[in-house]
Order: structure tokens, then sequence, then C-alpha cells
């Protein structure tokens, strides 16, 4: 093949900011086509896009919404909130620093909650999701984003493995504390949640640079039934 013939690389489609054009390869793993230039969002961002706003419609206006560990990137799908309030423990400029294992405000109060990649950072991911549950208002939900492994039926963990080098190894990240496998969905439903599972269209995946077969999480708390 002459440097002529070669194929031209495909022009995509971030959903997040409109960007139209080639996309970046990930800056420290070399990942192809993982960046948008227009605004830095990556994979899980542009799948997050497709969910939130589907034809322009934004599923978080109107809502009380909660984001933990909040990235900028995301910012623009709540604009049309009636509220939105943010937390992380280390995050400078948050509204709360509480450990969403032992959430200190009082159940009801949020209509979304977004959770993206941090649930495989938290030791007891279950008291978190159950957390979740219970500050989030009757018919209120939870969308959630983490790295699973569809292939292993069972989430792998192992408290033993306890070093930033042991996390970086065996979990992927220095500061992981597992794998998810399919059983997220048990764990998700063992809070009290209907779940939801989205994933972005073969045709989607091409079009805006998505990892193939990863999906958004959403778990749907009950409405209240009519007394």
């Amino acid at each position: 093949m002459t440097e002529d013939s070669r194929p031209t690389p495909f022009e995509r489609v971030c959903p997040v900011c409109g960007y139209a054009g080639q996309f970046r390869a990930h800056p420290k793993t070399g990942r192809p086509n993982a960046t948008c230039p227009g605004c830095g969002g990556r994979e899980r961002h542009r799948m997050l896009a497709l969910y939130l706003a589907p034809e322009g419609r934004n599923r978080l206006a109107g809502k009380r919404v909660l984001h933990v560990s909040p990235e900028s990137i995301l910012e623009r799908f709540v604009q049309g909130a009636a509220s939105y309030e943010t937390s992380d423990p280390e995050l400078p400029g948050m509204d709360h620093r509480f450990d969403i294992t032992a959430i200190p405000i009082e159940g009801g109060g949020y209509d979304a909650v977004l959770c993206n990649h941090v649930l495989e950072h938290i030791p007891n991911d279950r008291a978190a999701l159950s957390e979740l549950h219970r500050i989030l208002a009757p018919g209120g939900l939870a969308v959630i984003t983490l790295p699973v492994i569809e292939g292993w039926e069972t989430t792998y963990e192992d408290p033993a493995i306890d070093t930033p080098e042991l996390r970086e190894l065996y979990f992927g990240r220095h500061d992981h504390v597992r794998y998810y496998g399919r059983d997220i969905r048990d764990r998700i439903r063992e809070a009290g949640f209907d779940l939801e599972v989205f994933q972005p269209s073969p045709r989607q995946c091409v079009e805006h640079a998505i990892t193939r077969g990863h999906s958004v999480f959403v778990g749907h708390k009950a409405p209240q039934e009519d007394r």
C-alpha cells in the first residue's frame, strides 16, 4: 500500500460538545480515539452524553441533582437542573465533602445522582449504593458508570491487594479496589433500585468513539405508591 492509498482516519462526532473531526489518543496509555479535542471528553463522557441527552432532550432538566466527584466536562448537562450540588472528600470548591458510604443528608433530597467512575474506588460500595438510594426522592435515578469485565460472572476484589502498585497491577489503576463483573447488576438491585442498562448501539460506538460493550447503569427508585 502506498502512502497515497492509505485509508483516511475516520472522523468522529462528540455528543458532549458537538466537535466533529479526528479524536486524539489517550495522553498516558496511547489508547486511540480516546480524547475529544473540543472538550477533552473521553469514552465514558460521550457514552453518558448519549444517555443524558437523547435527541437533544435533557433527562436532568428540572431535577435536583447531586454530582459525586464531578467532572466539569459534564456540567453542560445540569444547566437546566432545578438545583445542582457537588461532593468529593478532596476536590476543591465542592458543596459537600461527605463519605458516600455515610451521607449526612436527610433522605429524599435529590431527584438524580451522577456517579461516574466512582464506585470502583470505594471499599464498601454496597454501603455507598444503599446511601445513594436513600437520599433519592421516590422516582429518582442514580446514573452510574464503572469499569466492568462483562466476561466475568463475579466481581474481582481482594482486601489483601492494598498498595498502589498492586492495585495498578490487579485492578488497572493505583486507586481502584476492584474490577466489576456482571454481578454489578445484583449489587445495584440489592440496594433497592430497579435497574435500567443503557448501551450505545454498534453504530454509535463507531461514530462517537465509545468503547464497545460498555454500559450506563441507571438505578431507579420506585415511585411512591398512592395511599
